[in-house]
């Protein structure tokens, strides 16, 4: 019997942690998948045939790398996220896991800004910003993790790389763009469907 219950337990043990590690997953993509359907909805129409319609430097990516690059972001951070929340407890002068994933959090919501600001309201600067800001969260969750769990802090690191490079393409692309403003009624009219 002791065995079948120790069996049970490390089962129930996987699942949980399986649970969490899917949850911290579906977070990210949630947020991700609200952003750009609050970007569609703002300008009528999704974020790729507006990239296309951007001056854009040569060092920009097409716009199918985006959701493969994101997709891919979904997995390292949401299991850095993870890793970190199943870490044991943290001595007295290292950070709290609560402390770390408080700035997971923060780099969740400051990314849901940036498809808006930058293609709902075509606001090319205000996106930067959201980019750059983006870029020193993460980097502090980063430096954070690694006083708790190196391989988490690493997870964090394609995230803290390519928000340094999105930051850089947001801010050439802001640049080279004139601001498009929309016609007083345009937005309006989408909303309400007239």
């Amino acid at each position: 019997m002791p065995k079948n219950d120790d069996r049970s337990s490390r089962r129930r043990w996987k699942l949980r942690q399986g649970g969490a590690w899917a949850g911290a997953a579906a977070v990210y993509a949630a947020a991700q998948g609200l952003s750009a359907w609050a970007a569609q909805r703002q300008s009528g129409r999704g974020t790729r045939p507006q990239y296309s319609q951007f001056q854009r430097p040569a060092f920009a990516p097409p716009g199918a790398a985006f959701p493969v690059v994101w997709s891919a972001l979904n997995l390292t951070t949401a299991t850095s996220a993870w890793r970190i929340w199943r870490a044991p407890g943290s001595a007295a002068r290292e950070p709290s896991r609560r402390q770390v994933l408080a700035w997971w959090a923060a780099a969740i919501v400051i990314r849901s800004g940036y498809v808006p600001l930058a293609f709902g309201r075509r606001r090319l600067w205000a996106a930067t910003v959201d980019a750059a800001l983006l870029f020193a969260v993460m980097a502090r969750y980063a430096l954070l993790a690694r006083r708790i769990d190196q391989p988490a802090a690493l997870l964090a690191v394609p995230e803290v790389a390519w928000t340094a490079f999105a930051t850089v393409l947001s801010a050439t692309v802001a640049a080279i763009n004139k601001p498009v403003r929309l016609p007083p009624g345009a937005a309006r009219s989408r909303t309400t469907g007239t």
